[in-house]
């Protein structure tokens, strides 16, 4: 519950509350927030399901649950929004070339813009649809950042570009909460388990170091089981690959199996935009990362893992951690402080809270 006089503030996005960047930017931050002054009302563009239909429906559905999304978020806006101070704008509020909802969204209202990703790539550049330029999001990039009152970015990367347009930028990265992460306990067990956790889309990372996992499997005295959760596992010779769908439960389940925590990047503009949250996932949970030292990879692992120049080094990493559950303790104790210490919410909720307030 909010404190008596708190400020109001709308966070809305082109998603629903339960998909990866807005749940991890805003939505598991209103409580916090409400204790700093600030009460955070969700108003995404999408209900829960929608974002699952729209991907499955033909061109006529996708119409029609757009539509229908917009049509309910403008009448959120103008009804349970009169009242806001500001709003929080996550990436953008409709996929859509058009500005109308992000104009709507702004009307008489301090605009807070934030960017987690290098949104502004799109297509080829982003290993997405060769038409996602058409939906124009350069341009919302521009437009939000430069009507913005501040604007927060996810890394030093994505806030070199976005000072551009803003003369107010200030880094938070994405958060994870240590208290919501049993400390995995290393143990040597009969199978050593590497992990990933992602979506459809980043899965395709995992065939980049699909050679280099064989090598270690098939190098490996103990049987080694891929878990992968929420994408397409590739086959890995020598290995037991295991695939689930992603759900919180999952998530959480697949964590407290994992021996070591899988991050594999190629090294693009728009890898280079990622803020590691897959490897501060693991590190939380006091699991040690292997991961490409794409971006500012390297220096959130710091020294809770390994952040590697390039594949031919991760059968080397994995052997290392493998046959030593000290080490992987150490490196997991050391991933966990680092989270506590930098990637908390209690690190950083007074200076979202003071920026949603206006006061910075």
């Amino acid at each position: 519950m909010s404190r008596p006089g708190a400020a109001r503030v709308i966070a809305t996005a082109c998603q629903e509350a339960t998909e990866p960047a807005y749940r991890v930017r805003w939505a598991l931050l209103s409580g916090g927030l409400a204790a700093h002054g600030v009460q955070l009302e969700q108003m995404p563009l999408f209900r829960p399901g929608e974002s699952l239909r729209l991907r499955s429906a033909g061109a006529i559905g996708k119409a029609r649950i757009l539509a229908g999304a917009r049509r309910r978020l403008r009448a959120e806006l103008r009804g349970a929004g009169e009242g806001a101070s500001a709003v929080v704008v996550q990436r953008h509020v409709d996929f859509t070339p058009s500005l109308a909802l992000e104009k709507a969204a702004v009307r008489d209202r301090r605009l807070v813009y934030d960017v987690d990703d290098a949104i502004w790539l799109s297509g080829r550049q982003t290993g997405g649809h060769p038409l996602g330029a058409l939906k124009g999001t350069a341009r919302k990039v521009r437009w939000l950042a430069g009507r913005a009152e501040h604007t927060i970015a996810g890394n030093e990367i994505l806030a070199e570009h976005l000072s551009r347009y803003s003369d107010a930028v200030t880094v938070v990265p994405s958060l994870v909460d240590p208290a919501s992460y049993p400390p995995r306990r290393h143990e040597q067990g009969e199978a050593l388990v590497l992990g990933w956790v992602g979506s459809p889309t980043t899965a395709a990372y995992l065939r980049r170091v699909a050679p280099a996992l064989e090598r270690f499997a098939k190098g490996s005295p103990r049987p080694v089981r891929l878990l992968v959760v929420g994408g397409a596992a590739p086959t890995i010779p020598g290995a037991e690959t295991r695939q689930r769908a992603w759900s919180p439960e999952a998530e959480r389940e697949a964590l407290a199996e994992m021996d070591i925590g899988l991050m594999p990047l190629e090294d693009t503009p728009w890898t280079r935009g990622k803020c590691a949250y897959k490897a501060l996932q693991y590190m939380a949970a006091g699991i040690p990362p292997v991961a490409d030292a794409v971006g500012i990879v390297a220096a959130t692992v710091g020294d809770g893992g390994y952040a590697l120049a390039s594949p031919e080094q991760w059968p080397e990493a994995l052997a290392a951690l493998a046959e030593d559950p000290g080490l992987r303790a150490r490196m997991g104790e050391a991933g966990r402080r680092r989270v506590e210490a930098e990637f908390s919410p209690a690190r950083w909720l007074p200076t979202i809270a003071a920026i949603l307030r206006g006061e910075r």
